[in-house]
């Protein structure tokens, strides 16, 4: 009876959790139409979660140099692997640390809510975005599925990338999939970063651009000191569209 009054069985045989029930029972059509928007591979990759983890794997895309660019061969050639490709980093600072959330199992819910309200701010028109990365480990084992249905109810077709393993090489899975997808932009010119935050509200859908004045005193000076590529990148491209 527990499980029965916070889950419900849909078409697809997978569980739903009610905030999805709740969207897409509200908001179809506007979440269709933006899900529309997503997928052109002149789009973004969408890093969301915890801020040091997704400045993490930001950082090591503006300058990793895994795979050669030509034949996806795993040898070094020279240029970034994520080259003409723009990073959005969409930090979580409203919910984190996420680990206190998952050491009684009882917010499990809580969790799988924070996956799929980032994966709605994902949406967001003004991102476009064409792959989302759920960075954070402790959101991956049931919020990655949630999103997927998420995802799939709306129509949209935008590869989730997660793992509770926190050996797993996100940079390697997002460059095979966007190769699988033929989702690069195969343009020639370094990887842009851009930042934006999710400051709190079960409301708000829409997520902001960084603004440090705005960073709870917790994460002082911490995406120039942790992320310097990262941030230059964000400055320097902050006003373009």
């Amino acid at each position: 009876m527990l499980l029965s009054s916070c889950v419900r069985r849909v078409e697809t045989g997978y569980y739903s959790i009610p905030l999805v029930d709740r969207l897409v029972s509200d908001s179809l059509s506007e979440l269709q139409a933006l899900a529309k928007r997503t997928g052109d591979p002149s789009g973004a990759i969408v890093l969301f979660g915890e801020p040091l983890r997704c400045l993490a794997i930001s950082e090591r895309m503006m300058g990793g140099d895994e795979f050669d660019n030509v034949d996806a061969r795993l040898v070094k050639d020279g240029l970034p692997d994520f080259s003409g490709e723009t990073i959005v980093s969409l930090l979580d600072f409203a919910n984190p640390p996420y680990d206190s959330l998952s050491v009684s199992g009882k917010d499990s819910l809580a969790l799988r809510e924070i996956a799929v309200r980032g994966a709605l701010a994902a949406l967001d028109s003004t991102i476009g975005c064409k792959m989302l990365v759920i960075c954070s480990p402790a959101l991956a084992p049931e919020g990655g599925n949630d999103v997927v249905d998420f995802y799939g109810k709306i129509g949209c077709d935008v590869p989730v990338i997660f793992s509770a393993d926190t050996t797993f090489s996100f940079t390697k899975a997002c460059y095979k999939t966007l190769r699988e997808r033929n989702l690069f932009t195969h343009d020639i010119a370094y990887p842009v970063a851009r930042l934006m935050m999710v400051l709190g509200g079960e409301s708000s859908r829409r997520p902001l651009l960084f603004d440090d004045n705005q960073v709870p005193d917790s994460f002082a000076d911490t995406v120039g000191v942790f992320a310097p590529n990262t941030y230059v990148s964000h400055v320097q491209n902050k006003h373009n569209p």
